[in-house]
């Protein structure tokens, strides 16, 4: 009779291991869901918060916009008008948990090349609406929309270059391969990575050391509905078999965060004239940083090159 309720426990038993580890595993998705797309803010370091005072007293507009496919998100960019008039504009696209302010340093620089700029900030991000962050992919749609409202206030002579870094490198790479109009004249991405899914692979098997594929197939479902795609479909390097701008890539020779892997990647895909400059002992983002000079000159000498 003992051993009857020992076997009858086992069901039970099993079950309860069962439902803890369903609960733990989509407690770990829901996890990376948040710490991937949710709203969250980076603090600035002291070369941007210097760059973000000189942006605060520069003269600047406001400009408005609404999402593609879902106009109760509202978007914001921020447009800088050069201090002596030219019809060349760059788009400035930010980071992963960045907005269009800490991108001040960006800013300046290209402000000092002479440049007009619009610094959009993304759906879950800055003054922007949405909850969630669309990661650079449904992002490449709005920048379309914000590249025909500058030729809509510019006129048709306006000459656009595409401009960003980390995330706002692929979101970049992701509108060059969207049907653009003509003004948009070349493209310079700054460690951009190569798809949604193997950067967050590659984030949770090198940093949490924890079984990417199951985690990424469960929770590309979950949020699916909150950020409005599945993100398995979000690939950078198929948007680049599309593209036909001319396309400087840049990153860091020591980025772990989105390996450097993904530039040659990135590189690859497109057959359209480019370019490629790897910085020597440089993280990830870092290259303005460590490089200020050389970058200036490259930056600036490739968009002198095509924004003509």
């Amino acid at each position: 009779m003992a051993v009857s309720k020992k076997k009858s426990r086992w069901p039970k038993v099993f079950l309860i291991i069962l439902l803890v580890f369903v609960v733990v595993f989509f407690g770990i998705c829901i996890f990376f869901i948040n710490y991937g797309f949710g709203r969250h803010t980076k603090s600035p370091d002291q070369p941007t918060r210097e760059a973000m005072e000189w942006l605060d007293k520069t003269p600047k507009q406001t400009w408005h916009e609404t999402a593609v496919g879902n106009d109760k998100i509202k978007l914001v960019a921020t447009y800088v008008p050069a201090a002596k008039q030219t019809n060349k504009t760059i788009v400035v696209a930010h980071g992963w948990r960045e907005n269009s302010k800490l991108m001040a340093r960006y800013i300046k620089m290209f402000h000092h090349l002479g440049y007009n700029v619009l610094a959009p900030d993304d759906r879950g991000s800055g003054r922007s609406g949405g909850k969630y962050l669309a990661f650079g992919w449904l992002d490449r749609l709005d920048y379309v929309k914000w590249i025909h409202q500058i030729i809509q206030k510019e006129g048709k002579n306006v000459q656009i270059g595409l401009f960003g870094v980390s995330m706002g490198g692929a979101t970049v790479m992701n509108v060059s391969g969207e049907k653009l109009p003509p003004q948009v004249k070349c493209v310079v991405e700054d460690c951009g990575f190569s798809s949604v899914y193997q950067e967050f692979d590659n984030v949770i098997t090198d940093d949490y050391h924890l079984p990417a594929t199951p985690i990424l197939q469960v929770g590309s479902q979950i949020a699916k509905p909150l950020i409005g795609y599945d993100f398995r479909d979000a690939s950078t390097v198929n948007q680049l078999y599309h593209n036909h701008l001319p396309i400087f890539f840049i990153h860091g020779d020591s980025d772990d965060f989105v390996k450097t892997s993904m530039v040659y990647q990135n590189y690859d895909a497109t057959d359209a004239p480019k370019q490629i400059w790897i910085t020597k002992d440089t993280s990830h983002a870092h290259s303005l940083k460590n490089h200020y000079q050389e970058y200036q000159q490259k930056v600036g000498a490739f968009f002198a090159k095509y924004l003509k």
